[in-house]
């Protein structure tokens, strides 16, 4: 990939983010998690703030200032370019491990979002067969209000006492009966209204956990696609200390190659800087706040226009103006 392209990933994860975050803010656009944290807007918020850190790496050490000091002072300042070196190593190692965290991150959110909008299917699948079964049998119980009514009616008359008190027992008991069957009928109904009820409320969370999850696979992707930054930063930087391994310490004689190549890596290192600096950090903000605020509207047009100007400032930002 480009220099260009390599720093056009990093604003797509911003962007992308950006469009996450449009779509589920506000109470109705939530994901319940199976995992901690339970809520996709609490995961999402700690997601930005790793992001943050991630974007927001500080400059190091110029190991071009100090192979050109090297051309002027030969052996003096010999120290100077190894300690350069070695340090710009471990910031970019350090960068390249926050980046494979983040997408770890990403792909961990997917994951938990796919598992609750399977979860989500499967009780509302439940729900919606408990209640019809639960109809059914509030249909076929249906009739027993009328079968009560009959019953009342058909106290026949008695011919002698013995006669009135089997009448009057047989009677009662078929009371009884109907009125079990009433009781019965009405409580199913009501259990069928319930599981109805939650029925609608767990498809409802699944159609918001499907919206996230299309999202999240963008951002899984953009993540892994990101790392790519890191990783030609750390082929460039073994490229330029196999090369320094091979450069006598004690002559002036640094080969060109060696500063262009160097020249062109602090080039992408500053620009990447510059790119979070004064575009990236203050559109997570932006983000932020519109996961907080629970709204998309003005504020999702707003960070999609402030990457559009990342995107376009980034030619100028590797000419170091």
């Amino acid at each position: 990939m480009e220099s260009r392209e390599l720093l056009e990933a990093l604003v797509a994860v911003v962007a992308t983010l950006g469009e996450l975050v449009a779509t589920v803010a506000g109470p109705y656009g939530d994901v319940l998690l199976a995992v901690s944290p339970k809520s996709l807007h609490t995961a999402l918020g700690t997601f930005i703030s790793h992001l943050r850190d991630t974007l927001e790496h500080h400059g190091v050490t110029s190991l071009g200032r100090a192979l050109a000091a090297l051309r002027a002072t030969p052996g003096a300042t010999w120290a100077h370019v190894t300690s350069a070196a070695g340090a710009w190593r471990d910031s970019v190692a350090e960068l390249g491990d926050r980046w494979d965290r983040l997408a770890r991150e990403a792909t961990e959110l997917h994951d938990a979002c796919r598992d609750a909008a399977t979860r989500e299917a499967t009780t509302a699948a439940t729900a919606t067969a408990l209640a019809g079964d639960l109809q059914d049998k509030a249909t076929h119980w249906g009739t027993a209000d009328d079968n009560l009514i009959a019953v009342a009616r058909e106290l026949p008359l008695a011919l002698d006492k013995e006669e009135v008190a089997s009448v009057v027992a047989t009677h009662e008991a078929r009371v009884e009966a109907a009125t079990n069957k009433v009781v019965a009928a009405t409580k199913a109904m009501e259990e069928a209204m319930v599981a109805t009820s939650e029925a609608g409320a767990a498809t409802r969370r699944g159609q918001r956990a499907e919206v996230a999850l299309e999202l999240l696979e963008r951002l899984v992707a953009a993540c892994d696609k990101a790392t790519a930054f890191p990783r030609e930063l750390r082929r460039q930087l073994g490229d330029i200390q196999a090369t320094l391994k091979g450069t006598n310490e004690m002559s002036p004689d640094v080969p060109e190659a060696l500063v262009v190549a160097v020249a062109e890596a602090e080039r992408l290192w500053d620009a990447s800087a510059r790119l979070a600096m004064c575009h990236l950090l203050g559109t997570l903000g932006d983000i932020r706040r519109l996961l907080s605020s629970g709204s998309g509207g003005p504020g999702a047009r707003a960070v999609a226009e402030r990457c559009q100007r990342a995107i376009k400032d980034i030619p100028r930002l590797l000419q170091g103006q």
